[in-house]
């Protein structure tokens, strides 16, 4: 799995692997993700990300979120928190956080960027995100339930026409919330 520091002959045989990972040839594609699975960084999640971004075969795909759910590396949640929340990687948002909650790596401190993912996207993207806050291992911190809370608020106080499946789910995850803020002692934010 991704390991944390590298000495100059790991650096050179990771670049070796990213540039593999970079061409247009689908075997060497395959054989840089089975690498990266084993001689990885977490500095290699972007090219990763953009390589699956601009689009992979279903095999090197299959790769690829395998690598990734298979992460044990704390050093790698930032690094795919960015990709998550990086504007050009909306075509594959939905699939990273399928990806991450079937991991066993812990977000729940990105709570709130899970809960504004449920709140901007369709009820798909909704779904997904209750269903991964629903498998966090560990209660989020206080923070990040406060700021999820204050969103759904600011979300369920718009008049706007809004989609009813969408509300259900939302209102769950609120529900859920309340739940965490009173396993966590805190006050819950969210008035219904």
């Amino acid at each position: 799995m991704l390991k944390s520091n590298l000495n100059k002959q790991e650096k050179l045989k990771i670049g070796q692997l990213v540039g593999d990972l970079q061409s247009k040839d689908e075997l060497k594609i395959a054989s840089a993700i089975k690498a990266l699975a084993i001689h990885g960084h977490a500095t290699v999640i972007e090219p990763l990300i953009t390589v699956w971004r601009s689009g992979l075969s279903g095999d090197n795909e299959a790769l690829l979120i395998d690598l990734l759910q298979s992460l044990k590396d704390t050093s790698a949640i930032g690094p795919l928190m960015e990709a998550f929340n990086d504007p050009k990687n909306c075509s594959i948002r939905r699939k990273l956080l399928v990806t991450f909650w079937n991991s066993k790596l812990d977000f729940s401190e990105y709570l709130a960027d899970f809960v504004l993912f449920g709140i901007e996207g369709d009820f798909l993207d909704a779904l997904e995100a209750i269903t991964l806050i629903e498998n966090f291992e560990v209660i989020a911190p206080e923070p990040a339930i406060l700021e999820s809370q204050l969103l759904l608020k600011e979300y369920f106080g718009q008049t706007e026409e809004r989609n009813e499946q969408k509300d259900v789910i939302l209102a769950d995850l609120a529900i859920l919330l309340k739940d965490f803020s009173e396993l966590e002692g805190t006050d819950d934010l969210y008035l219904e």
